[in-house]
C-alpha cells in the first residue's frame, strides 16, 4: 500500500514531460522490471535551472521522480552528482519494500544526465577550439 504522501504527489506530479532545450538527458531502466525513467535537465552556468521527467513506471516511480526534480532544481552539477536518495525518503516517507529499486533508478538516471551534460560540454568546447 502507498503512503499518503505518495498518493498526494500522484494527484499532481511536478515537472512531467519532455524539456525542450535540455542539455542533459539521462535514462535508466530497471533490471527488476520494465520500468524506465528519463530525466531532462537544463543546466546553466553549472546550475540546474529546469528539470523534467518521463517514465514508463508505476506510482512509486512517478512520485520519486517528481520529488527528485523539485529537489535538484537550483542545485549545482556537483550537488547533483552527490545527490542523496535519503532526501527523497525525507520528503515522501517510506517506500513499499518492493519499490526501493526506484531510488536506484533515480540515481542512475541522474548520473547519466550529468555524464551527458559533460559530453555535450566537451563537444561544444572542441567545436569552439576549431
Amino acid at each position: 500500500m502507498y503512503n499518503p504522501k505518495i498518493l498526494e504527489i500522484l494527484q499532481n506530479p511536478s515537472n512531467v514531460g519532455i524539456l525542450r532545450g535540455a542539455n542533459a538527458i539521462g535514462k535508466a531502466q530497471s533490471e527488476i522490471c520494465s520500468d524506465i525513467l528519463k530525466f531532462y535537465l537544463l543546466i546553466e552556468d553549472g546550475v540546474v535551472t529546469e528539470a523534467r521527467f518521463k517514465t514508463f513506471g508505476g506510482a512509486t516511480l512517478i512520485a520519486v521522480a517528481s520529488v527528485t526534480t523539485n529537489l535538484i532544481i537550483g542545485k549545482t552539477v556537483d550537488e547533483v552528482l552527490s545527490f542523496d536518495t535519503n532526501d527523497i525518503l525525507r520528503e515522501i516517507g517510506e517506500l513499499p519494500n518492493k519499490k526501493s529499486y526506484c531510488l536506484n533508478l533515480v540515481s542512475q538516471a541522474l548520473m547519466n544526465a550529468v555524464e551527458d551534460y559533460y559530453k555535450r560540454l566537451q563537444k561544444e568546447q572542441k567545436n569552439i577550439g576549431r
